[in-house]
């Protein structure tokens, strides 16, 4: 009962992230509603009533300084002002109420809104779909920074990353019983490929791709706490080697869950991620090693190598092969900048006909028909065609440039405390002696090893933003606000104090 009572707030982040990963994404808006304002209001609950406390600390004063903190923080304000966008189209009521593609084709869609000066939306179902992801994204975000510790923040991400290997191993089992949709389910089956609970393979190359990112990190954590124990005695006896290396389990089902997504941006970014964390785990692991274990982790690491490329060349599916083949320089641009598709045309357009507080959630859905060609309309895509396939595009045509801005202020408030942790690190790092200085250059490797992973796998998924819509998943949107915000739990507690 202690544990419960000490992690209820860890617990009701975790189960508000999970969910939206078990309810297929948390792309089903069917689903959404009779789930996540319950999860919402219990989240809430525990953030403001039972926080987590600090060692000895009361929950009266735990309470208090949460609340105080909340009202100081201007992620706060930032946040609530962007829900507050979210709601006054409520009141400026949707013009299609049941628009669909047809209504449109036919018919077309009245841009204009009762208060023309004021954020409003097409429909206000689908509007409201999008709102039941984002309050509980930026609730369970402010619950992180603010009603987490250091221990809380760890905690949540572990359950968040071993809930992950277990949706990754769910996959694979669906893929190899050959099943049409995810969980078996007959109502679910899906048209094209499909990995675990995600229908769309780039939603779920993302996920995975970041949760890849977060057992890496809580990997690294884990080595560096260890050989905090001076004593290779002590240490040994503190945690053995299964235990030091755990996270790589995770690490290793999420790794390939992306690659099984046949995700191509997901594939690119996930071996990217991988060869770069490899090199910085190298790069700090020599420095402390000494010439015979150097030798021996080389030779450990060189059969490894050796081994996965094998068994990739023997072994790599077909469809993955076929999914490899298609990645080259071209491709790559032609998706990023969008030049074989309409949508970015037709996004462009409507953005700058609303540009400053946008057409609403979804808004894009029911008023790019009207403004496609013939041609376009006879070539129209019909699997994933509500969506610019471009998440900035759409966040700015939806939600104008307040919205935007708003989304791009939280992210920037975020990763600011880091931004200032760095500066002081680099500064420190210079008056260290050589034996416990870090790697050069330092500007890689003063921050923690699990900070530096969560800002480049957080990298990874705003570049594949810009070639699809990773970010309308409320699965992924939720785990990208929340890691971000867990990362003051990796820094020195003096660093954050002062961050």
């Amino acid at each position: 009962m202690s544990f419960l009572y000490d992690n209820i707030a860890t617990l009701a982040v975790a189960a508000l992230v999970c969910t939206f990963a078990w309810l297929f994404g948390g792309t089903r808006g069917d689903l959404l509603m009779p789930t996540t304002p319950w999860l919402l209001f219990f989240l809430a609950e525990m953030m403001i009533c039972f926080p987590q406390r600090h060692p000895g600390e009361p929950t009266v004063e735990a309470r208090a300084r949460v609340w105080s903190a909340l009202r100081k923080d201007p992620l706060t304000w930032v946040s609530v002002g962007f829900m507050l966008l979210l709601l006054i189209p409520f009141l400026n009521k949707g013009l299609c109420p049941i628009c669909d593609y047809a209504e449109i084709t036919f018919q077309g869609a009245d841009p204009k809104p009762p208060i023309p000066f004021l954020p409003y939306c097409v429909n206000r179902l689908h509007h409201l779909n999008v709102c039941l992801w984002f309050f509980p994204a930026l609730t369970a975000m402010l619950a992180v920074k603010h009603a987490l510790v250091g221990r809380g923040k760890r905690l949540l991400l572990e359950i968040v990353v071993w809930n992950g290997a277990l949706l990754g191993l769910l996959g694979i089992v669906q893929t190899a019983t050959g099943a049409k949709g995810p969980l078996w389910i007959k109502s679910m089956v899906m048209p094209g490929h499909f990995f675990s609970t995600f229908g769309y393979p780039n939603m779920a190359g993302d996920y995975f791709t970041t949760l890849f990112g977060l057992s890496i990190a809580l990997w690294r954590w884990t080595i560096s706490q260890d050989d905090k124990v001076g004593n290779r005695e002590v240490r040994t006896a503190h945690k053995d080697f299964w235990l030091r290396h755990i996270m790589l389990i995770p690490a290793l089902i999420c790794f390939f869950s992306a690659l099984a997504t046949l995700s191509r941006a997901a594939i690119l970014l996930t071996i990217s991620l991988a060869i770069v964390f490899i090199l910085h785990a190298y790069a700090s692991f020599f420095k402390k090693m000494s010439r015979l274990k150097r030798v021996r982790v080389l030779f450990a690491s060189l059969v490894a190598v050796v081994a996965l490329v094998l068994g990739l060349i023997l072994w790599t599916p077909r469809d993955l092969q076929r999914e490899v083949n298609t990645l080259n320089t071209t491709e790559i641009l032609d998706r990023v900048t969008g030049r074989q598709q309409y949508h970015v045309r037709v996004a462009t357009e409507i953005w700058k006909e609303n540009f400053l507080f946008g057409c609403g959630g979804w808004g894009y859905k029911h008023l790019c028909i009207p403004k496609m060609t013939k041609a376009e309309l006879r070539q129209i895509q019909m699997v994933g065609g509500i969506n610019v396939h471009n998440d900035y595009l759409q966040f700015l045509a939806e939600h104008g440039l307040a919205g935007f801005g708003c989304l791009v202020a939280i992210v920037v408030l975020l990763v600011l405390p880091i931004g200032r942790a760095w500066n002081r690190l680099m500064k420190a790092a210079r008056f260290l002696p050589a034996k416990d200085a870090p790697p050069r250059p330092y500007a890689f490797f003063v921050l923690p090893a699990p900070v530096f992973c969560i800002l480049l796998t957080a990298l990874a998924t705003l570049i594949h933003a810009f070639g699809d819509c990773p970010l309308r998943s409320p699965a992924v949107l939720t785990l990208f606000f929340v890691s971000l915000a867990a990362m003051p739990g990796f820094l020195p507690y003096s660093i954050v104090e002062k961050s």
